[in-house]
């Protein structure tokens, strides 16, 4: 029998949305996609993800960050890995470990610079479940 994970990804660009969509499901992975931080909280109350894909910056230059520091202090969602999309790396160079070197201040598992490629995705998203 098959054990299916389960991963959420929040991003507010529905076709970024789309595309990641078709390809986890294409690997087998359950997928729950939100357009945002708020839409992910409700989400989380009915949706259980093994793994969550979050975006940088969404309703708000800081919303990302913000929503995994939220989900990061909570005792239903502390253990979930989180793989966080950015742009922003690529075109403004940034310490997103906070100026004061502070892992805790955007607690996540790792990056991915977008655009996303399909193939390092996958190789990420595999990880946490081997």
């Amino acid at each position: 029998m098959t054990v299916h994970k389960n991963i959420m990804v929040v991003d507010d660009d529905a076709d970024l949305l789309a595309a990641v969509r078709i390809v986890l499901e294409k690997s087998g992975y359950k997928v729950e996609t939100c357009l945002s931080a708020k839409e992910c909280l409700a989400a989380l109350k009915i949706f259980q993800p093994d793994l969550i894909i979050c975006d940088v910056m969404m309703e708000t230059d800081h919303s990302g960050f913000d929503l995994c520091r939220e989900l990061k202090r909570s005792p239903d969602t502390k253990d979930i890995p989180i793989i966080m999309l950015t742009a922003v790396d690529q075109k403004y160079p940034m310490n997103f470990a906070g100026a004061s070197g502070d892992a805790s201040w955007l607690p996540i598992e790792e990056f991915i610079d977008k655009p996303i490629d399909a193939g390092l995705l996958l190789e990420r998203v595999n990880k946490y479940f081997a």
